[in-house]
């Protein structure tokens, strides 16, 4: 049973993961009201809509300048816009990937039930490879029902345009599989902190590769493709019969050379002595800095920085902090996740939502300190400082609304909704004394959801 590979079994797995995920997906105290649930659905589809708006304004701009232009030349940019396509697709594989591998876990419900009924180890890694390709597959349509209406630049058929469609996403799978089994290969009978340094380290030099691809090689390939002979309708043939092939092999030699059962209960937290910083509570600090997201960020930031003292010197490194140090306040993510089960107790030791939030001001405050000395030293400004304590509460917000041990996607959901708001935030950074108003309006939707809390624990 060990070995075997049952269609059947493995789609009885996944119902069973999408049943565990959308009940536990809003299954949170501030989502009981319909006016938040409609009002929080609200907010999401006009910001989603204005995006797409801005995009269709930008295109019809584009699309008035192309019409001077020759058929030769038109052509030139048709193939190399096509090639842009599908090296951009190949890049956003690859952080998808790494997004989903880092934040889509299987809670305890649906660990018990892999584990416990008799399904073959095969099948239950298969099953879960398959589930978080379809989390990120969700995501991937978002992006590309916004971008799509930009290939009306390229002259083509509908048979063409549709079998352009199709290759984004064959090509989109294909690569999501690679990574797969790049990091089973890599990763192979490794557990522990073993395995936490060498997931770190495949994140690390993909997201340096994609980069690199992203800013230098990818217009090389653009350059190359639109001078080939190739018509349009060839071109993606050749990347559609072969984005089939490579993820066909890679999906069988993953299902059957390294798919193994390797989903355990994980701790998301790491032993650390520490004075007995009480700002306010005693339990909020601890529950940040002792997560694991926080330890990967700031290794990650000094991995970086190290290579850009290295590149740039003092100065670079510095203008680099600028734009990172801030975006460090989203480990607070973990924060409503970490007291989830100790909740209970703080109307028993008289704990307020008002001292909560005041507790995780000064924590803020304190860990957005860098930012402030980095802007101060930079740019003569608290802007830096101001945006690392709204991105602190965004993500403070989006991790109660999606507690990770809730459902199997809601870190991953609290993650990406967090990069959007921080996103639309940096907005504001051009505009002179908004991100102070703007943090006010997160802390009192912030009181409000703690004030929910409280009421339902009790």
């Amino acid at each position: 049973m060990t070995n075997s590979l049952k269609f059947k079994n493995i789609l009885c797995i996944l119902k069973f993961f999408y049943n565990d995920t959308f009940h536990g997906l809003f299954n949170r105290p501030f989502f009981k009201s319909k006016v938040n649930r409609y009002g929080l659905i609200l907010i999401l589809t006009l910001l989603y809509l204005g995006y797409f708006y801005f995009n269709m304004v930008q295109l019809a701009t584009l699309s008035k300048n192309i019409q001077d232009i020759n058929s030769a030349e038109l052509m030139i940019s048709a193939k190399m816009t096509l090639s842009s396509y599908f090296n951009v697709v190949l890049i956003l594989s690859a952080f998808l990937f790494i997004l989903i591998n880092s934040t889509v876990s299987l809670n305890k419900n649906s660990l018990f039930f892999a584990k416990t009924l008799p399904f073959s180890e095969k099948e239950v890694s298969v099953s879960q490879m398959i589930f978080k390709l379809s989390v990120a597959l969700a995501f991937f349509e978002l992006i590309i029902i916004i971008v799509a209406p930009a290939l009306k630049l390229i002259s083509m058929n509908i048979f063409t345009a549709g079998l352009v469609l199709m290759t984004l996403h064959t090509l989109f799978i294909a690569s999501f599989f690679t990574f797969e089994l790049l990091y089973a290969f890599v990763l192979k009978d490794t557990t522990g902190t073993k395995r936490l340094l060498f997931t770190f380290s495949l994140d690390f030099l993909i997201i340096v590769l994609v980069t690199v691809h992203f800013l230098v090689i990818r217009f090389k390939i653009d350059a190359w493709t639109s001078v080939q002979k190739e018509s349009i309708l060839q071109m993606t043939s050749i990347v559609f019969f072969t984005s089939l092939m490579i993820g066909t092999i890679v999906y069988l030699l993953n299902a059957i050379f390294f798919a193994k059962d390797n989903i355990y209960v994980q701790s998301n937290y790491f032993k650390l002595g520490l004075p007995a910083f009480n700002i306010g509570l005693a339990t909020t600090m601890p529950a940040i800095v002792r997560s694991k997201n926080f330890l990967y960020f700031w290794a990650l930031l000094i991995v970086i920085s190290i290579g850009s003292f290295i590149q740039n010197g003092l100065n670079g490194t510095l203008q680099l902090w600028l734009f990172l140090l801030p975006i460090l306040g989203i480990v607070a993510i973990t924060y409503a996740d970490a007291t989830i089960s100790i909740r209970k107790l703080f109307s028993i030791y008289k704990i307020s939502p008002l001292t909560e939030l005041v507790s995780l001001l000064g924590v803020s405050i304190i860990l957005m300190s860098p930012a402030l000395y980095v802007g101060i030293a930079e740019t003569q400004s608290l802007d830096p400082y101001m945006y690392g304590i709204n991105i602190f509460f965004v993500a403070t917000i989006t991790g109660f609304l999606f507690p990770k041990s809730q459902s199997n996607v809601n870190e991953t959901i609290a993650s990406v909704l967090t990069l959007v708001i921080v996103i639309i935030l940096s907005a504001l950074i051009s505009i002179e004394g908004a991100l102070y108003p703007s943090l006010l309006i997160l802390l009192c939707v912030l009181y409000l959801i703690l004030k929910k809390e409280y009421e339902v624990a009790k």
